[in-house]
């Protein structure tokens, strides 16, 4: 029987139909099988306005130069650009799946590989690994799970968390680096952006959120019949006045806030992506940021000021008789307009600020200047606020950014030194973003500090990655397992093991630090490395491991309270009380009996 085509016009209907999905390749498949169908079938496929949305669906962040280029080579035509992204992505989860089951310096070389051959062109592929379903056991009770769990699931999640990491604050770093040579006006809307780039939260989503603010201001001004046309205001000291005045009215009318009392000190309320959403209520600097970026949107030429007892905006116009206009968005609620030969200098005098001095807290602030004093913000507000108030992984994330930004623009020893303590918790930035982008941005003493301690720390992980600790003597008096749910007879924490030695390996200031000698074994005991429920690192004698297992709720925020759990462990047992966690392949490789050993313990218990 033969069976009749339907028109082609018909057929690109059809397949107009296809839902674009961020994270599903259904409809894809559907394309991509039609390009092999009949004839009418397959030209309908080849119509490049049908891969256009799903295109936009999918690639949701790029690396512009790349995607210029991609243009350019395919014409345009949105089914090869759709095909050339897919191809990147495809070769960007190799070399994940590599990362998740190598150890050694390898995974840090596949992270600079990802990050040279595709950057931004990897985010949205590795987006997607970073949230692949979890094990049953880690999601809320009666919540729907249709996609399958991937093999690895929870270190696959970890490690892409930790790729999109290293990309995000590499073009950080780089876009910082080229202040020290050309900082521009223009130049502080994505530098201040890329603070948030550090908690994998790319600039181009907060450039984004700043343009829809402008379009919603636009609509404002529109609503409110304040001037929108720039040839009307700027040469009026009236209007100009009234259009700052009326920004403030608009940034008010939507939830932000002068941030008071405790509120003031949150170290959330220091970062784009953050100030921008959930905390509105926010401090000077962050405020001052936005009404500069707004501002600018709208054709007012708005600066801020590096003023010394909170950062102001200073609005110019191209007209010599209109002075300038000092803004003070955090007090706008009360008076938003500040007099230059009035307000000004009282406020200045109050600071402890001469005459002859005044003059540089009266000029736009250049964009160093107020990334210095955002992370010098984010240093002090470490003494503000009390323990546990903050996720230890946002504590450690907002410090190491703060300490790159003092590094580049400082030059300083001692910033440089903490940026070393604390890399093994952003271990694939090693390359990508100390080495690659961060040491040529240094002077030639630090460039090789740095260089030395990076070459230290990939010797480390390349002889982690020989090193095995089967369980046959001296390690047959080692109790307890990775992977064990313990509780610290003394502290009363509860934490996961994740590597054990067969006796104290810590250093004596350590030993004696820490009173390990007045242990009932002392130092000759085993020792087991743990992560904490809130994330911090500890070293725990045998005598102090308790057996005990988690409560549902625990259960489910582990991998949002620790994150690096998700690096050691892929499912979690509890049985009569006890608790273990099923292994990584990294843990399985340094610890080959553990699983076995752990499984029978949960069987039968301690005896």
């Amino acid at each position: 029987m033969t069976i009749r085509e339907l028109p082609f016009d018909l057929y690109v209907h059809i397949l107009e139909q296809l839902a674009p999905s961020t994270d599903s390749d259904e409809s894809i498949t559907v394309l991509i099988s039609c390009l092999k169908a009949s004839t009418s079938l397959r030209a309908a496929a080849f119509v490049s306005g049908l891969w256009e949305p799903h295109y936009r669906v999918r690639y949701t962040i790029c690396e512009p130069a790349k995607e210029q280029s991609r243009k350019r080579s395919t014409g345009g035509d949105w089914r090869l650009m759709y095909l050339e992204r897919r191809r990147i992505d495809l070769e960007t989860l190799v070399i994940l799946s590599k990362i998740v089951t190598e150890r050694g310096d390898g995974r840090l070389e596949r992270a600079r590989e990802v990050n040279t051959m595709f950057s931004f062109d990897a985010w949205n592929a590795l987006e997607i690994a970073a949230s692949y379903p979890l094990p049953e056991t880690f999601r809320e009770p009666g919540a729907p799970e249709q996609r399958p769990v991937p093999p690895h699931a929870v270190p696959m999640r970890f490690w892409a968390q930790m790729l999109l990491g290293a990309i995000a604050r590499s073009h950080a770093v780089r876009t910082w680096g080229e202040l020290i040579f050309n900082d521009t006006p223009q130049a502080l809307e994505l530098s201040f952006a890329c603070v948030s780039s550090f908690f994998v939260y790319p600039p181009m989503k907060v450039l984004s959120q700043l343009e829809e603010l402008a379009v919603l201001c636009k609509a404002y001004f529109i609503e409110h019949q304040i001037p929108l046309d720039p040839a009307e205001f700027t040469n009026d000291t009236g209007k100009l006045k009234l259009v700052c005045s009326s920004i403030c009215d608009f940034l008010w009318s939507c939830g932000f806030e002068a941030a008071d009392g405790q509120r003031f000190h949150m170290l959330q309320n220091r970062f784009p992506h953050l100030f921008l959403t959930t905390h509105k209520a926010t401090i000077p600097i962050s405020l001052v940021y936005i009404f500069v970026c707004i501002a600018r949107k709208i054709g007012v030429t708005a600066a801020p000021v590096d003023f010394p007892t909170r950062v102001l905006a200073v609005v110019s116009s191209p007209d010599p008789d209109v002075s300038d206009i000092f803004v003070d968005v955090f007090g706008s609620r009360t008076q938003a307009i500040l007099t230059l030969h009035d307000d000004i200098p009282h406020f200045l005098v109050q600071a402890g600020i001469t005459a002859t001095s005044m003059l540089r807290y009266i000029t736009p602030a250049s964009s160093t200047s107020m990334l210095v004093r955002a992370s010098r913000n984010v240093l002090a507000s470490f003494s503000n606020f009390p323990a546990g108030a903050v996720p230890e992984v946002v504590l450690h994330t907002a410090f190491y950014a703060s300490l790159v930004v003092n590094v580049i623009f400082m030059n300083s020893h001692r910033y440089l030194l903490n940026i070393i303590k604390h890399i093994n918790r952003f271990l694939l930035d090693l390359l990508p973003v100390l080495v690659d982008s961060l040491t040529p941005l240094l002077n030639q003493p630090l460039q090789e500090q740095l260089m030395m301690h990076c070459k230290a720390v990939m010797e480390d992980e390349k002889e982690a990655a020989t090193t095995s600790h089967p369980r046959s003597a001296p390690a047959r008096e080692v109790k307890f397992f990775v992977g064990m749910v313990f509780k610290h007879a003394a502290h009363g924490y509860v934490g996961y093991i994740y590597g054990w030695d067969p006796s104290c390996a810590a250093t004596e200031d350590w030993i004696r630090e820490m009173g390990v000698d007045s242990l009932s074994r002392g130092r000759h005991q085993p020792f087991y490395h743990a992560l904490t429920q809130s994330g911090s690192s500890r070293y725990v004698a045998e005598d102090n491991i308790r057996t005990t297992c988690l409560e549902p709720a625990d259960v489910r925020r582990i991998f949002i309270d620790a994150p690096e759990a998700g690096r050691y462990f892929e499912d979690l047992t509890q049985v009569d009380g006890r608790a273990r966690f099923l292994l990584s392949p990294e843990l399985n490789a340094a610890y080959p009996d553990d699983e076995a050993f752990g499984d029978q313990w949960l069987k039968h218990g301690e005896d």
